[in-house]
């Protein structure tokens, strides 16, 4: 076997055990943040938010700025896109930075501009290798936003579910204080942070604008999917309208969700074992299995003498 083919050899068996160990360890450090979070959760704090780098927020500046330019060109070379279904996402997004159906489909036409200048200047310095690579990037541009946003809206709903036991425990001690709905809704969001009480700041300005509280509800329960939600603002209007204790309302949805919520954890961490075995099975082991046979072949090569294979490599 000749020093250029060991060489070969010794590479792809360095190679694909650092890959499956990188796959191994990525999902295992995965596992232990979620099992983390989750933790913090339950013992009542709450992680601090990391503050974005400056640079990052002038980057993010400068897009916004040139997908708002872009935004009358983009919306009529996207015309053949959903319109109801884009502006509905925002919406349950939240909508980040400000943006809407417009600044979104211009910032969609910015990234997928900025792929098609790279792939011109390579094309043009006739680097032919990486021609289909910006290809690809041109394309995956053009298209990150809609996986960003689809992204962005689960996490906030999943967020707006998990805020709502603490959220209905405040209001409820609040009502049985004696504060009225509107005081006590105004109350939280003046001293809590988070994507259930931007909702609610929202409906507080609207009926503090006229709109009639059933339309008000119906509003909030489209600006967002989350089940728990829908399920309280469900039960303030029936209970509205059939005369039912708003503070009990509150307290019976808090002891349910709770409950729920309690189920719902103990069924993920009956399911990660599993997932855990999975990962260790395929991924941890093959790895250490292709690490002692690369070992061991390169053992044979490099001294053959050891093994009494001497002739088989000469």
């Amino acid at each position: 076997m000749s020093i250029v083919q060991n060489f070969y050899l010794e590479i792809s068996i360095i190679f694909f055990t650092l890959i499956i160990l990188l796959f191994g360890l990525i999902f295992l450090f995965n596992y232990y943040l979620k099992k983390f979070e989750l933790h913090n959760y339950w013992l009542g704090e709450k992680l601090k938010k990391k503050k974005k780098a400056k640079l990052r927020k002038r980057f993010v500046y400068r897009v916004m700025n040139m997908a708002q330019k872009m935004a009358p060109r983009a919306k009529s070379l996207l015309s053949f896109r959903n319109i109801e279904k884009d502006r509905e996402q925002l919406q349950l997004a939240g909508s980040p930075y400000g943006m809407t159906v417009d600044s979104y489909y211009g910032l969609k036409l910015t990234l997928g501009a900025f792929g098609g200048v790279l792939f011109l200047i390579l094309f043009i310095l006739g680097i032919r290798a990486f021609v289909i690579a910006s290809v690809l990037l041109t394309f995956l541009a053009f298209m990150w936003p809609d996986i960003w946003l689809s992204l962005k809206a689960k996490e906030r709903q999943r967020k707006i579910s998990e805020e709502m036991p603490d959220f209905l425990d405040t209001i409820s001690v609040m009502l049985h204080a004696g504060s009225s709905l509107d005081g006590s809704l105004k109350t939280s969001t003046n001293y809590m942070e988070g994507p259930l009480y931007e909702e609610i700041k929202k409906f507080n300005q609207e009926i503090e604008l006229g709109v009639p509280r059933k339309t008000a509800y119906e509003n909030l329960m489209n600006r967002n999917d989350s089940q728990e939600l829908s399920a309280l603002v469900k039960s303030l209007i029936q209970g509205s309208e059939l005369g039912v204790s708003i503070a009990h309302t509150f307290q019976v949805q808090a002891e349910d969700l709770r409950s729920s919520r309690g189920s719902i954890a103990k069924e993920k961490a009956a399911k990660s074992n599993p997932k855990i075995s999975l990962v260790t099975t395929f991924l941890i082991a093959p790895s250490l299995f292709f690490l002692i046979v690369g070992l061991l072949l390169l053992n044979l090569i490099y001294n053959p003498e050891n093994f009494g294979v001497t002739g088989f490599f000469n």
